[in-house]
């Protein structure tokens, strides 16, 4: 309520400011006449309002600038100007030139590989084998085309034979082997 009554009075007293500067419509000083007369308070702080604007009439002193309003400013901000530093021109080094364009050529070279693998794909190794080449004998090739390569496995498949040392007598068919106890 206390807020209430402090926004009032201050709008209250504002308006008795504008009353006295003649800056209010003919309407609302017709309306705030009542007001003035019949409260105390109201009629205290236009008598107060009253001594402030006659004192200061009369002892303000005038001043004038020589120059128009734009001017003066503009004269104020060419002086900030001045003083504010611009930028300078740094002069980039060597690396900085070459980076500017080898950037955009890795890119590009990047871009190219990938399209190199996207339209040529890796083709997965092929085996291709041969079953048979002679007699006990059998042969696989590996084909990497992509490596360029070509890899053949040969293996023995007959079967194993003894072979007995020179020092071993060989029995002959009449022999007959005998155990000796």
């Amino acid at each position: 309520m206390n807020d209430n009554l402090d926004v009032n009075l201050e709008k209250l007293e504002l308006e008795l400011q504008a009353w006295l500067d003649g800056e209010l419509s003919a309407a609302k000083a017709r309306r705030l006449d009542p007001k003035i007369v019949g409260d105390e308070g109201a009629s205290r702080l236009i008598t107060e309002l009253q001594a402030i604007k006659s004192a200061l009439a009369g002892n303000e002193t005038a001043r004038t600038v020589p120059e128009t309003r734009a001017f003066y400013w503009s004269k104020i901000e060419r002086q900030i100007q001045r003083q504010t530093p611009g930028p300078r021109a740094v002069q980039a080094p060597r690396q900085a030139v070459w980076r500017r364009w080898l950037e955009p050529l890795a890119g590009f070279a990047a871009l190219a590989c990938l399209l190199l693998l996207a339209v040529k794909p890796h083709a997965p190794p092929t085996f291709d084998e041969i079953s048979s080449t002679g007699q006990g004998m059998e042969a696989v090739t590996f084909h990497d085309q992509s490596g360029g390569m070509t890899v053949v496995w040969l293996t023995d498949t007959a079967p194993a034979q003894l072979i007995e040392s020179p020092d071993a007598k060989t029995p002959e068919p009449g022999d007959s082997e005998v155990e000796v106890e």
